[in-house]
């Protein structure tokens, strides 16, 4: 997915079925993160994948969310360099039904 890139700028990326309780479960399940956020800083282009922080028991995640003394839902993340399409992967992207009404 490309996105714009202007400096000292962010977009966020909401992962499907984040605000349901089935669909965090899932993305928790899966190891998947439940926000991306793509950054410019001083023009180099990063990427954020946040996670909901999870207890660990006996070196294994379970299903509980770390919270904090206020209540909140802890976050950790993994900053890596954005994903960039090749051109192979471009050409297989599948196509969409354009009999679909807006």
């Amino acid at each position: 997915m490309a996105y714009e890139t202007k400096p000292n700028t962010a977009k966020v990326f909401v992962e499907n079925g984040l605000f349901s309780k089935q669909g965090v479960e899932s993305l928790i399940e899966q190891n998947k993160p439940i926000l991306k956020v793509k950054v410019n800083i001083d023009g180099v282009d990063k990427e954020i994948a946040l996670y909901f922080d999870v207890v660990w028991e006996n070196d294994k995640p379970t299903k509980e969310l770390k919270i904090t003394r206020t209540g909140n839902k802890m976050l950790s993340g993994k900053i890596t360099d954005p994903w960039v399409a090749t051109e192979q992967v471009a050409q297989q992207s599948p196509e969409f039904d354009d009999d679909i009404p807006f």
